[in-house]
């Protein structure tokens, strides 16, 4: 063949011309890269293809706002449930804060107002008050309403708050008797001064109520466990601390029959 620079003949396997050096033929690397180059490139035919791209992409955008838009609204219901459940607990520790204090006076100072009895028939009838505050919603207990929580207050003879009692009546929901547990409880390995969260751990339960007194704090919990004669043995249990809330002592009560 005849090189195409200086028209003189070279042998037609040569890849350079042996007198001016030209490359006469691409080599097998080269001719490789460029068919991947080649086919990189956009034929017309797949205009509609890139077309289809965009439009996954768009909705790839959409559905991912969509997503974080839900978590967004799940997170916020959460917060919103936390602070609503947690009313009925702040309401009663806000009262206990007054303890010692005239009723009349503490109202004034918390801008609230108690009511002499509950508008709840089961409340009336299964527990000692002299004032209540309690939630509007309401909650059955085998049976029978009862508000979602309430703080009731007992006051001395001079009309001082003496007690308030957070009673939380969703634990009792599914069973009036509380929680399941495989045996009784025993916290007799604890000693005094330990701190709540380590009985809590041991204890394994939500607290049904708590229990401010003037130098006390009792969390109360009611579970029950099936004894040697096969039947269902309900317990309250009350866990009391001092007011820096270190552990005085416990105490549990088998209950017959059962009650709030």
């Amino acid at each position: 063949m005849e090189c195409p620079k200086c028209h003189k003949p070279v042998d037609d396997e040569a890849i350079f011309c042996p007198n001016c050096d030209t490359r006469l033929r691409p080599d097998k690397n080269t001719s490789i890269m460029k068919r991947f180059k080649k086919q990189d490139k956009p034929l017309k035919g797949e205009v509609i293809d890139d077309k289809k791209t965009k439009l996954s992409e768009g909705k790839l955008k959409v559905i991912l706002i969509s997503v974080a838009v839900v978590l967004l609204i799940v997170l916020v219901i959460l917060i919103v449930v936390n602070v609503i459940s947690g009313k009925g607990e702040k309401t009663a520790e806000s009262i206990s804060e007054y303890i010692g204090v005239d009723v009349a006076k503490a109202q004034k100072k918390l801008d609230m107002h108690f009511k002499d009895e509950s508008a709840f028939q089961g409340v009336n009838n299964a527990l000692t008050f002299d004032y209540i505050m309690e939630s509007d919603d309401s909650v059955n207990v085998d049976g029978i309403n009862y508000p979602e929580w309430a703080a009731l207050v007992t006051v001395d003879d001079k009309e001082r708050i003496q007690t308030v009692k957070y009673s939380n009546f969703k634990v009792l929901k599914s069973n009036a008797n509380g929680e399941e547990k495989s045996k009784a409880i025993n916290l007799d390995k604890f000693e005094q001064g330990e701190k709540w969260n380590s009985l809590s751990d041991a204890i394994d339960l939500e607290y049904y109520s708590i229990l401010w007194a003037k130098d006390t704090k009792t969390y109360v919990y009611r579970y029950w466990y099936e004894n040697d004669a096969g039947d269902r043995q309900p317990v309250v249990l009350n866990v009391t601390f001092d007011t820096d809330n270190k552990y005085l002592y416990y105490t549990s009560t088998l209950i017959y029959p059962e009650y709030l």
